[in-house]
């Protein structure tokens, strides 16, 4: 799942963190498919970060005020995915370059990753909102 779906999903509901809105509102705003956003949405439900109800008058809305969430927690609840990727030709055998070549990925993924996160960790969606959104 893409973080940036997430993250912007998450946006929209702080943005009127009283209101709950449907799939199809807030996919409006990220330019997916309600689909998509319903896939996001179960994984950040799933990771307490969301609240649904069905229904008339239901929908989505965060489970927690926007000042206490923050975009590592977003991050983690999709899936992590990787900072870099390698190819995806298969490793010649008889290079031992080209057979080191998918540790050296995952390892380099994995440096990013332990540094970014603690990045992540200190930005709130409400700093988000109150820098990047509210102040334009």
């Amino acid at each position: 799942m893409s973080f940036g779906v997430a993250l912007h999903a998450m946006l929209v509901l702080a943005r009127d963190p009283h209101r709950r809105m449907s799939s199809t509102q807030i996919a409006s705003s990220v330019g997916a498919n309600p689909v998509t956003v319903r896939r996001a949405l179960g994984l950040l439900v799933e990771a307490g970060l969301v609240e649904t109800q069905p229904g008339p008058g239901g929908g989505a809305a965060l489970a927690k005020p926007p000042h206490t969430i923050a975009a590592g927690e977003i991050y983690r609840a999709v899936g992590r995915p990787a900072w870099i990727e390698g190819h995806e030709n298969p490793p010649n055998r008889k290079c031992d370059v080209s057979v080191s070549m998918p540790r050296i990925i995952h390892r380099l993924d994995q440096a990013i990753d332990e540094r970014a996160c603690p990045v992540l960790d200190e930005v709130t969606l409400q700093s988000l909102l109150d820098e990047e959104i509210l102040r334009r």
